[in-house]
């Protein structure tokens, strides 16, 4: 299917637009193809790669020794030097796009992050009310409702994040410098959205594995088929990605920065000065 996918793919993407580029570049349809194929991967392997980092984690060894805890605190470095290194600028780049008030973007993304904590208050009253009779032990049914509720939420948020990413993908190579940053920007990204697919997946191991080929999958492919098609306009995509980023940010630092006792430092720190320099070396051409 995969394969069928990525000919599909390469076929309805349009040639690049001469000029777009600053030099010989990855073009930004065999782009999309590839990080799809690397998020689907990870999306429809999630499980089995969560079961073997928790088979493979001996915990008589030192953290730092540990690939489990080491891959975990790579991804929290990477997921925390994401956050302030780029997506926070490509907020002001994006605002910039907008062409509308202030800090548009700024507000689009606490907008998102405003009703994202709405729904799951919201989501977390009719628990607590569906539970009532229950006594004194209700608590135990509320908190089973609010874990089902969350992770509901977080699957459509990474679904609506991932597919955003995949949308805005030509918008970002037009911006990009060369080849070298071209795959610099697809190794940033597939690392982050694998990280992300692999948090999402912890939340609910046994529904991700249910929801992923029936939810996930669909909604990336229809999403890489518009972006190779240029069907939506920039600023309805960066827009949309402004409204998603607040959420984004705010579910890195409360899934993916673990306790100081599931993280080793080291690799915490690693996974960050990897992501900064992957940054650093995708150089943007020109003026947004």
């Amino acid at each position: 299917m995969l394969t069928i996918v990525s000919a599909a793919l390469l076929a309805a993407a349009p040639a690049a637009a001469p000029g777009a580029a600053h030099g010989p570049s990855l073009p930004q349809e065999l782009g999309l193809v590839l990080l799809l194929l690397a998020v689907l991967a990870v999306v429809l392997r999630a499980r089995p790669l969560l079961e073997l980092l928790e088979h493979s984690d001996n915990r008589q060894q030192p953290k730092a020794l540990r690939w489990p805890t080491a891959l975990r605190s790579f991804s929290g470095g990477l997921a925390a030097a994401y956050v302030l290194l780029l997506l926070l600028p490509e907020l002001s780049v994006i605002n910039a796009e907008l062409h509308g008030p202030p800090a548009l973007a700024f507000a689009l993304a606490l907008l998102g992050l405003l009703i994202f904590k709405g729904i799951q208050h919201y989501c977390l009253q009719q628990a607590t009310a569906a539970h009532e009779a229950m006594g004194e032990w209700k608590f135990v049914g509320v908190k089973a409702a609010e874990k089902r509720s969350n992770f509901a939420i977080s699957l459509g948020v990474f679904t609506g994040y991932a597919a955003l990413i995949l949308l805005t993908l030509p918008f970002q190579f037009s911006h990009l410098s060369g080849m070298v940053s071209a795959v610099l920007y697809l190794v940033t990204f597939a690392l982050h959205l694998g990280f992300d697919a692999l948090a999402t997946c912890e939340e609910d191991e046994r529904r991700f594995a249910t929801l992923a080929p029936r939810l996930v999958v669909p909604v990336l492919i229809v999403a890489s088929v518009l972006a190779a098609l240029g069907a939506l306009p920039n600023v309805v995509l960066l827009g949309a990605f402004s409204l998603l980023a607040g959420i984004v940010i705010y579910n890195v630092f409360r899934i993916e920065l673990r306790k100081p006792e599931d993280t080793s430092f080291l690799w915490f720190v690693i996974g960050a000065v990897v992501f900064a320099l992957l940054n650093a070396l995708t150089v943007r051409g020109g003026v947004h």
